[in-house]
């Protein structure tokens, strides 16, 4: 092979799947220093990097449009290898960073159509697609996008919140209401929703009867601090997904807000930092298909990047489970 120029590289890079190594000042605002590819054919690359700058759907803070950008800016101290799960990503994975969705920043129901139709391009090209977001309203188009794809699938959902509030039609939708939705448009079945992290105080005590009459399984901090019941929960979720395919929603508010200050509905009591990525190394073996990282809001991140380097650090997580059911890619 004959020396390559930043061109060659970068389609170097879609094909081979692994970024050259740059220091962290040099390079582009791409994920992990993954090559930039909007487009790209089919099976040609095995996980996409998708940001949705949206956040028009809140309740209460606003700010996670900015979380694509400040995740990405986060992700250079992100390199392949993940020691936890011990795989190198982006050796298994070819990788692309594929931009952004092209939001409407007025209009909620012309960016879910176009957050579907860009997640579907991707899957149908082969891609494995992370999100890095954006609220939580998001889930609503890339679930209408990945069962479409996905039979059967399981959803495992990391909050602070249930997300099974009802808004009365008016509007139709927020970020706290993309179970629900889910649920209520036939894209996933209760009984395959398994929630941790829950916590809090709620609008309505319905939500949560909502969730139970939904058959959704839930274990929120008292039971994930107790052993047994937090073992009974992962056993049953892994007899629920057995070999099928599972999809990783993480709401960076189900960290506790000392360990993720920035973001738009903090609630006191949740994950630590170690906490969530350790949950997550007890996934390993799940047909991972796809995931999300939603609700970075940088601007209360109070000037340490904490929540977007730990935002950033569970995209290489779930991209790290994805990685370890793929066969080596070859160069």
């Amino acid at each position: 092979m004959g020396k390559m120029t930043p061109d060659t590289r970068e389609q170097e890079g879609v094909l081979a799947g692994t970024p050259d190594w740059q220091p962290p000042v040099t390079g582009t605002g791409t994920f992990s220093r993954l090559p930039r590819c909007p487009e790209f054919g089919l099976g040609e690359v095995d996980l996409a990097i998708l940001g949705i700058p949206w956040d028009g759907l809140v309740t209460y803070r606003p700010g996670a449009r900015f979380g694509p950008q400040a995740i990405r800016q986060a992700s250079i101290a992100c390199r392949s290898y993940s020691q936890a799960m011990k795989v190198d990503v982006f050796k298994n994975l070819k990788s692309v960073d594929a931009g952004d969705v092209d939001v409407s920043i007025f209009d909620f129901e012309e960016t879910f159509s176009r957050i579907e139709t860009r997640v579907a391009e991707l899957q149908q090209a082969g891609a494995a697609v992370v999100s890095i977001g954006g609220d939580h309203s998001v889930l609503l188009p890339i679930l209408r996008a990945t069962s479409a794809k996905h039979r059967q699938l399981t959803l495992i959902h990391i909050d602070a919140h249930t997300d099974t509030s009802d808004t009365g039609g008016n509007p139709p939708h927020h970020h706290g209401t993309c179970i629900r939705d889910a649920i209520e448009e036939g894209l996933i079945k209760g009984e395959r929703i398994f929630q941790i992290g829950i916590r809090g105080s709620f609008g309505d005590a319905e939500y949560l009867a909502y969730g139970e009459q939904s058959g959704i399984n839930l274990l929120d901090m008292h039971d994930f601090h107790d052993p047994a019941r937090k073992a009974e929960f992962t056993a049953r979720l892994r007899e629920t997904a057995g070999e099928g395919p599972c999809y990783l929603t993480f709401d960076i508010d189900g960290v506790d807000p000392a360990f993720a200050p920035g973001t738009g509905t903090p609630v006191p009591g949740g994950l630590s930092s170690f906490e969530a990525i350790d949950f997550l190394y007890d996934l390993r073996g799940l047909n991972f298909v796809g995931g999300d990282v939603v609700e970075v809001a940088p601007v209360y991140d109070i000037e340490t990047q904490i929540t977007s380097l730990l935002a950033a650090s569970i995209v290489l997580q779930i991209a790290a489970l994805v990685a370890i059911g793929k066969p080596l890619s070859k160069s």
